[in-house]
């Protein structure tokens, strides 16, 4: 220990002499370190963070994959996520594996305190719930069993501690008084524990609620006695010593005999979709991070982030090796010193590997700094962009650690080279004042050149990936979606949840959009049930009048409800037929308008128009004609391909309990943003209006996440082609130093500067063509792992290996003018003197 304090305070004291080359090295591996701490703080939270509870290895989701009948309420890929709530509740009471069973679903409330409604994001849960996840109250009560022992029983809320700190500034007076919950008053019996934000990474809950009063929550859909409704998400405390393998055979028997019992109660089945529906299977996956919807949704980007920083960093490293090798050329002579009064080998590449780690660890408390730069601007972006809420922005322990143990393998890893060739020399040449004689000039010389080999190769991997998502963003933002976004004005409102019925809120709506026509600037104006380009959906199975053969088992489509002149107003074209007018009234016949994607499916004989549907199986009659066809729009997002869509008016549905507006405008949408508002308060002072920004700005949200990506991976490429420009340029310096008395000689031999020049650019071109060959294959590999995340194009193609080297060429011939332009210039008298 002692000697390694010795190595510690010369170390110190070495680099404490050459203040310039330690301050190049510390600030280059602050960039390298600080961006992998910034981004590993952000992956950690949505890949590897544990639910702060107790025991989270012992919590387990339940998903049942396999066809459903009914209405599925899903937020993952195939709504094997969601149960019935009666299916829920003979799990809970008949397992044998669970200490504890719970349920939990989200829904948007409306919430007024002291006058004041707003939107806040609610989750209905069992009264087991935080029994089960073992979660404490730091104000009051949780909610408990008894609690949801009746439908509608027990009109009581607990707040998230955020929301309490937000909302109520943290008064515990709140404690016992009301708050009207969807127009119904509801008590405050306590406030969650600080730190515990659910169990679903991204969105924090504002309240949490009994599940029994769904009723209120949902005024169009009771869902707690229908088996063939799944809305509810279920996660379990497995009992001790149970593995999720043992639960999951244990629970198999149980699960099939409630199969059989719900069998008749999907009467429309074939018997090949009985045999499917029997032969279903509990699984049980790890809930020890809860729910996984943000990292199915960002964790392919988060870890191509990670990837690019890490190649970012051996760029760093091999940047930072090359000026160690270059200092280590310079100290030959005391290392030579060293070497006679009898220092082993071993103790002076000790002591270089210290001085690397000092380097090292000195940059990643800097780059500390810079990873909570990025860090906050990764929390920040993800919130005011819908992404994720609740992330923190601080460096957590964990991430302290990994940035002290990534700093220690970053010193070892770009020390060890540059030691092992300083301690190789030839003595007596370097005790005679020759440390630069050829032999050891070439040694360094070629350490150094593998490492550009290496930087260029690295950066031309990391372009090409970069060019990738770059050129991915630019296909995105260029889609034609179908309408046009420009000069709208978007917003959305619930009456619903201010305990409006369906009368009360048609009424609403038409004297709403009365009020919004007559604004100066508005040119029209239409309303949808589902958003757009939002992420959100509805769908249905479909019955058509002569539908083909080949839809008897593949006839869903996506619906939506919408109000007059939508299609108009969007400047989506309509192909044949009409639009729905305001005579299209919940007493008149029922109408429909279908994309032409269904049209061409459903209808492949060309006469759709004037045919009749209906949605949903049975014999029931076919209620619905087919008034319009228009052409397919984009309805979730950008990405999505054409498939079959209906729309029927909103007036026709049985209820509708929230509508998303848009305006269109004739200047700036923004500037009729307060307006509309008061036309809202001046209808219903109490109704909140949320989701209030530009239809533009909302598909742009939409493309938040791959704009981030894309964004980064240019700025990470570039960093890396500076760091590259920088190896080249200190290897060419180098060789133009260790080569003086050459240059000299080659000039005055009658060799002309030109010459000089294009030999030192023949030796950088040929290393960067040993880069390009390694890189190449390298970018091709590393393609494959990110095609996937691209929208209409490849990592690896012409224009993108094009791009990456002529990005290379610039980076070369910046690099290497200052050093050649200095060559060509030299004095051969002074270089035949030089030493």
């Amino acid at each position: 220990m002692e000697t390694l304090w010795q190595d510690i305070r010369y170390g110190i004291r070495m680099l404490g002499k050459n203040p310039g080359f330690t301050t190049i090295a510390i600030l280059t591996l602050a960039l390298g370190i600080g961006a992998n701490s910034g981004i590993f703080s952000v992956m950690r939270q949505v890949l590897l963070q544990r639910l702060p509870v107790p025991h989270p290895e012992e919590l387990a989701l339940l998903y049942a994959p396999g066809i459903k009948s009914g209405h599925v309420s899903s937020d993952e890929v195939d709504g094997s996520e969601s149960f019935s709530y009666p299916m829920y509740k003979e799990l809970r009471d008949r397992n044998q594996v669970f200490a504890g069973l719970a349920a939990k679903a989200a829904f948007p409330v409306s919430v007024a305190f002291q006058g004041t409604t707003e939107r806040a994001d609610a989750e209905i849960v069992s009264g087991n719930y935080f029994e089960t996840l073992g979660v404490r109250a730091s104000l009051g009560r949780l909610l408990m069993p008894a609690d949801t022992a009746t439908e509608g029983g027990n009109a009581v809320v607990v707040l998230g501690s955020g929301y309490f700190k937000k909302r109520f500034g943290s008064d515990p007076k709140v404690l016992n008084q009301g708050v009207v919950v969807n127009n119904q008053l509801m008590t405050v019996v306590g406030v969650l524990q600080t730190g515990f934000d659910g169990i679903q990474l991204g969105r924090v809950p504002d309240v949490y609620i009994p599940i029994t009063m769904k009723p209120l929550i949902t005024p169009n859909s009771n869902g707690l006695s229908d088996h063939r409704d799944y809305w509810v998400k279920v996660i379990g405390r497995l009992k001790p010593g149970m593995s999720l393998t043992q639960a999951s055979a244990a629970l198999a028997p149980t699960y099939h005999a409630l199969l059989e019992e719900e069998l008749p109660l999907n009467a429309s089945f074939r018997e090949q979709q009985k045999k499917e529906f029997l032969a279903k299977q509990i699984v049980l996956r790890d809930g020890a991070r809860g729910r996984p919807l943000l990292e199915n949704d960002t964790g392919r980007q988060l870890k191509a982030l990670m990837g690019m920083v890490a190649l970012v960093l051996l760029i760093t490293c091999a940047n930072v090796a090359g000026l160690l090798t270059a200092r280590g050329a310079s100290r030959q002579k005391e290392i030579g010193l060293r070497f006679s009064l009898g220092a082993s080998r071993w103790a002076l590449i000790r002591q270089l590997i210290v001085e690397s780690c000092l380097l090292s660890l000195v940059g990643a408390a800097l780059g500390l700094v810079i990873a909570s730069w990025i860090s906050s601007a990764l929390v920040s972006f993800a919130s005011a962009n819908d992404i994720a809420t609740g992330l923190s922005a601080s460096l957590s322990l964990p991430v302290l650690l990994f940035t002290t143990s990534l700093s220690l393998v970053c010193g070892i890893l770009f020390g060890v080279g540059p030691a092992l060739s300083a301690t190789r020399i030839q003595l007596a040449a370097t005790l005679k004042d020759q440390a630069g004689s050829l032999a050891t000039g070439m040694k360094h010389a070629a350490l150094r050149k593998g490492l550009v080999v290496t930087q260029v190769a690295l950066t031309l991997l990391l372009v090409v990936g970069s060019w990738g998502f770059v050129h991915s963003l630019y296909n995105l933002q260029h889609v034609d979606l179908g309408f046009k976004p420009d000069h709208v004005l978007q917003f959305a409102l619930a009456p619903q949840l201010n305990g409006y019925d369906q009368v009360r809120s048609l009424g609403l709506y038409r004297r709403l959009e009365d009020r919004l026509a007559a604004l100066p600037g508005v040119t029209s104006l239409s309303a949808t049930e589902e958003p757009l380009i939002a992420d959100s959906d509805r769908g249905s199975n479909v019955t058509t009048e002569g539908m083909p053969q080949d839809f008897a088992e593949a006839n869903d489509v996506w619906r939506n409800a919408i109000g007059p002149a939508h299609f108009s107003n969007l400047h989506i074209p309509l192909i044949a037929g009409r639009e729905f007018t305001r005579q299209d009234g919940p007493d008149t016949p029922k109408v429909v308008i279908i994309n032409e994607t269904m049209a061409k499916d459903f209808f492949p004989d060309g006469r759709a128009l004037g045919k009749r549907m209906k949605f949903g199986g049975g014999n029931g009659p076919l209620d619905l004609e087919i008034v319009g066809i228009v052409k397919d729009s984009h309805h979730g997002g950008a990405k999505e391909k054409p498939r079959p869509f209906a729309y029927e008016p909103y007036t026709q549905e049985k209820n509708v309990g929230a509508l998303t507006y848009y305006v269109r405008t004739a200047g700036d949408p923004l500037t009729l943003a307060n307006s509309v508002r008061q036309v809202v308060t001046e209808l219903d002072s109490g109704m909140p209006v949320y989701d209030l920004r530009t239809f533009e700005d909302q598909i742009d949200r939409r493309l938040s996440g791959d704009k981030l990506v894309a964004v980064l991976a240019l700025a990470f490429g570039a960093l890396a082609g500076l760091l590259a420009a920088l190896g080249i340029y200190g290897l060419l310096a180098y060789m133009v130093t260790q080569r003086t008395k050459e240059i000299g000689v080659r000039m005055a031999l009658g060799a002309p500067p030109v010459r000089v020049g294009w030999m030192l650019c023949g030796e950088i071109a040929l290393l960067a063509a040993i880069g390009t060959v390694v890189g190449l294959p390298l970018a091709y590999g590393a393609s494959k792992l990110v095609n996937s995340m691209l929208y209409g194009v490849q990592a690896f193609g012409l224009t993108s290996v094009g791009v990456a080297l002529a990005a290379l060429l610039v980076v070369s011939v910046a690099a290497i003018y200052v050093p050649v332009r200095r060559a060509t210039r030299i004095d051969p008298m002074v270089a035949l003197r030089y030493e």
